[in-house]
């Protein structure tokens, strides 16, 4: 074994062997208190529950409008935090708690009005960030410490990335020492419905040709929503406090080929993967990501899929299998939307997809031009 791959090897030893002292060191021993600033849509029920699974004492802050029956056992306040139409008045007074929790807005002001607010009411604030925050995604093995996007300042209609950076920063200004900043990539499983993994999955289980893009080496990284959700209290727990990558779905990136073929497995071996060129699909202008949900070449951008999260595993990151994530995901969809309906055809998501009838064209082109 070489030398560099036995230190790897060594090191991730090390990191897993450290994780349970980690997760352990103040589960039970303390009731904390959780402000979750939303927690009702997507990341944040994932947050909550498992926050509930230690006996967390719960309150949620939000306008009460998206699913709001979730959690009945657990207090409520409402309010907006939009800047426009801003109602703060139940934050507004002398209560405490040990930690706040906010998974959702890329708009920095409404995180430095809550952040001033709570700064001398709680021990710490932990918000969700993004990778999107990295300026450069063309080098592998992005971590930490990478140079972020340079923002100066807000202004309406700026980017979702350059929002991120701005709402870390704010974060940091008033938590320099207790803020919990984690950066996933596409997160994935129950309540997604951005249908991007859900577009393979829904592909692969209904069997027949399917688009594979490029030739398999490409990689592709993602993480769990209950991943997130787990890890956010395991580092509040122990105070594990710093910026994380959170990513998954496993310690090393993950190749096309093995993840397909991981799907194709898990619903039975019904479709016939095709590998379609690179340029071949440039040439039929499908936008990687958008048409080709989750793919991108290495060649555009190498470090978008190649992640380090060595740092968070250190602190407690775990992950969910593979095909349990796919379940929960596919579940959800058929749930929401009909075991039947085309992902393609949902035209309020930008990232699920070309069509079933624009692929079969595509791969129809494709089975031409390598015959002849």
């Amino acid at each position: 074994m070489k030398r560099r791959q036995f230190l790897r090897n060594a090191s991730y030893a090390s990191l897993l062997l450290a994780t349970p002292a980690l997760t352990r060191c103040s589960t039970g021993s303390q009731r904390l208190k959780l402000l979750v600033l939303g927690g009702t849509n997507y990341l944040g029920p994932a947050i909550v529950n498992e926050a509930l699974k230690q006996g967390y004492e719960i309150t949620l802050f939000n306008r009460g409008i998206t699913n709001p029956d979730l959690f009945p056992e657990v207090e409520k306040l409402k309010g907006d935090r939009s800047v426009d139409t801003e109602n703060l008045s139940a934050l507004e007074n002398d209560r405490t708690w040990d930690y706040v929790v906010d998974t959702w807005p890329s708009d920095p002001r409404m995180v430095a009005r809550t952040a001033e607010l709570l700064k001398d009411r709680v021990k710490g604030y932990s918000f969700t960030s993004s990778i999107a925050v990295y300026e450069d995604k063309t080098v592998e093995g992005i971590t930490e410490t990478a140079p972020l996007h340079k923002v100066t300042s807000y202004e309406p209609g700026m980017s979702y990335y350059q929002s991120k950076v701005l709402c870390e920063e704010v974060v940091q200004g008033h938590f320099p020492n207790t803020h919990l900043i984690t950066r996933p990539p596409g997160i994935h499983g129950k309540r997604d419905e951005s249908w991007g993994l859900v577009y393979w999955l829904w592909r692969i289980r209904n069997g027949g040709d399917v688009l594979a893009p490029g030739d398999g080496t490409d990689r592709i990284q993602y993480i769990d929503v209950n991943d997130v959700g787990r890890f956010t209290i395991t580092a509040l727990e122990a105070r594990q406090f710093g910026i994380f990558n959170t990513i998954g779905p496993r310690l090393e990136p993950l190749a096309w080929t093995e993840f397909l073929l991981k799907v194709n497995n898990h619903y039975g071996n019904s479709a016939n993967l095709i590998w379609v060129d690179t340029d071949f699909i440039a040439e039929k202008e499908l936008r990687p990501v958008v048409d080709i949900p989750i793919w991108e070449p290495k060649t555009r951008r190498a470090g978008r899929h190649t992640m380090n999260s060595d740092k968070a595993i250190a602190a407690g990151l775990t992950f969910t299998p593979m095909e349990e994530t796919f379940d929960s995901a596919l579940n959800w969809y058929d749930h929401i939307k009909s075991a039947s309906a085309d992902p393609g055809l949902d035209k309020n998501r930008p990232f699920n997809g070309m069509t079933r009838d624009k692929e079969l064209e595509i791969l129809t082109e494709w089975q031409k031009r390598i015959s002849q």
